[in-house]
C-alpha cells in the first residue's frame, strides 16, 4: 500500500506541520522518518547539551506522532541513500523546505529521486511577500516592505498536543534549564507570554532565565514554528494590551526572517571569508589562540565567564554571543567562520541563518553598514556591574 512519508528535518513538531497534514489528508497510512547526519562530518565534536536537547526533542516527536497512529524511524547517513532504502515503491514524501546550502542539496535531490511535494513553515513570512525585486541586505528596508506587506499566514493546528501543558519548576539557576520537545516549547510559549514578555525590550540583554524568551532553542530545530508564536503574541496583545516589548519579540522574529531569507538568495557566500562583500578575504588561524577562547582562558573575565557557561550549558545570551565573536575576531585576530563553526557545534538553538549571518554581521562581512565592536570591558559594566555574572562562570 502506498505511504506517505514524512521527511523530519529541523521541524520536529506535530503543530503547524504543513507536509504531515497534508500527508495524513492524503494517505491512509503515514510514515515519519528523521535522518541524522554522520558525526564525522563536523570540525568541533558536538556539545553534550545539544544533542540532549536534540534526544528530548526526538523522543516527544516520536510519543506525539505515536499519538496520531504514526512511527518515527531515526536513521543515519546520506539522506537519499537512506530514504531510498526506507521508502517502498508508490510511496511519496512530503517535507519542509530548509535554509542551508546543504539543505538545498539535500532537497534537489529528494525532488529528483523521489515523488514528493514540498511546503514552506520554516519563515514568518513567505518569499513573495518581499516582492519580485533582489532582497536589499539591509535589515531596516526588509523589515518596512514585510510590514508593508499584511498579515503571514494562521498556523494548521492539529489536535493541539500541547495547550494544557506546563512547565516544572525548575530550581536550575542556569537561564536556559528547560528540556527539548515541542511540549516544553509550548509550554515556555505559554508562560513567557504570560507575563516575562511585557517587560522583554528592558530585559533582553540579562542573563537570567526569563531576561529573554528562550524560544530561539524551539525554533531553530522546529520544535516551536514562527507563525505559532506569532499567533499566540498576537492573542496575547488582544487581550491585554501591547507595548514596546511585545513588538521587539516580532521586531527578533523578524531578524530571524531576514537571516533565513539572506542566506537563501546568496548560497553557500556566508560560508566563505569575505562572506557577503567582493573580493577576498584572508583570516589568520592560531589554533592555541582558538583553544584559549573556547576554553575560557583569554584573561578576559567577562568573555571568559559567558564561554565557561556556554561549555557547560549549550546556552549564551544574545549579548554575550556579540561580546566572544567580537573579541575572536577584533582582540584575537581569528577567522570568524572557525568561531561560527564552535557554536555550530554548541548551541542548543543552532539555526544555520541566524549563526552564519551573525558571526558574519560582527566580522564585518555581512549585513552590517559598519564594523561592529563590543569592548568586553565597557560591556561588563554596563550588564554585569557587580560582577554576580562573572563570578559565577569563573570562580573554581
Amino acid at each position: 500500500m502506498m505511504s506517505g512519508i514524512v521527511w523530519y528535518r529541523a521541524d520536529l513538531r506535530v503543530d503547524d506541520h504543513e507536509a504531515l497534514a497534508q500527508a495524513r489528508q492524503a494517505h491512509s497510512t503515514v510514515k515519519a522518518v528523521f535522518v541524522q547526519q554522520p558525526l564525522n562530518t563536523r570540525r568541533f565534536e558536538r556539545g553534550r547539551a545539544q544533542m540532549k536537547f536534540e534526544r528530548e526533542t526526538l523522543q516527544t516527536l516520536q510519543e506525539e506522532l505515536g499519538r496520531l497512529g504514526i512511527e518515527l524511524t531515526i536513521l543515519t547517513g546520506d539522506v537519499s541513500e537512506q530514504l531510498g532504502r526506507f521508502m517502498k515503491p508508490g510511496d511519496v514524501v512530503y517535507f519542509h523546505r530548509m535554509t542551508g546550502y546543504y539543505e538545498s542539496i539535500d532537497e534537489r535531490a529528494v525532488l529528483a529521486q523521489f515523488t514528493a511535494h514540498i511546503y514552506e513553515t520554516q519563515t514568518l513570512y513567505r518569499r513573495e511577500q518581499i516582492g519580485s525585486d533582489k532582497l536589499a541586505h539591509v535589515f531596516s528596508a526588509f523589515r518596512k516592505k514585510v510590514e508593508r506587506s499584511g498579515h503571514f499566514e494562521q498556523p494548521i493546528a492539529i489536535e493541539d498536543p500541547a495547550a494544557a501543558i506546563t512547565l516544572p519548576a525548575y530550581a536550575s539557576g542556569d537561564a536556559f534549564p528547560f528540556e527539548g520537545g515541542e511540549m516544553t516549547g509550548r509550554a515556555r510559549l505559554k508562560a513567557y507570554l504570560e507575563g516575562p514578555i511585557f517587560t522583554y525590550k528592558e530585559t533582553r540583554n540579562g542573563f537570567g532565565r526569563d531576561d529573554s524568551s528562550k524560544l530561539s532553542a524551539w525554533l531553530a530545530n522546529g520544535s516551536l514554528s514562527p507563525r505559532r508564536v506569532m499567533a499566540e503574541l498576537q492573542s496575547v496583545e488582544r487581550r491585554h494590551g501591547a507595548n514596546e516589548s511585545t513588538y521587539w519579540l516580532y521586531f527578533e522574529l523578524l531578524w530571524r526572517d531576514f537571516f533565513h531569507f539572506t542566506m537563501r538568495e546568496t548560497g553557500n557566500r556566508l560560508f566563505l571569508a569575505q562572506g557577503l562583500r567582493e573580493g577576498s578575504n584572508v583570516w589568520p588561524t592560531d589554533e592555541s589562540i582558538i583553544s584559549m577562547w573556547i576554553e575560557g582562558r583569554t584573561g578576559q573575565p567577562f568573555v571568559d565567564a559567558f564561554m565557561h557557561e556556554f561549555r557547560e550549558t549549550g546556552w549564551m545570551s544574545n549579548r554575550g554571543r556579540q561580546i566572544t565573536a567580537s573579541y575572536l575576531i577584533h582582540e584575537l585576530g581569528q577567522d570568524w567562520r572557525v568561531g561560527a563553526s564552535y557554536f555550530e557545534s554548541q548551541l542548543i538553538d543552532y539555526d544555520v541563518a541566524s549563526n552564519y549571518g551573525n558571526w558574519a554581521y560582527i566580522a564585518g562581512v555581512g549585513n552590517a553598514t559598519r564594523i561592529p565592536r563590543f569592548n568586553p570591558i565597557f560591556q561588563q559594566q554596563m550588564y554585569d556591574p557587580t560582577g554576580a555574572f562573572t563570578r559565577r562562570w569563573t570562580s573554581p
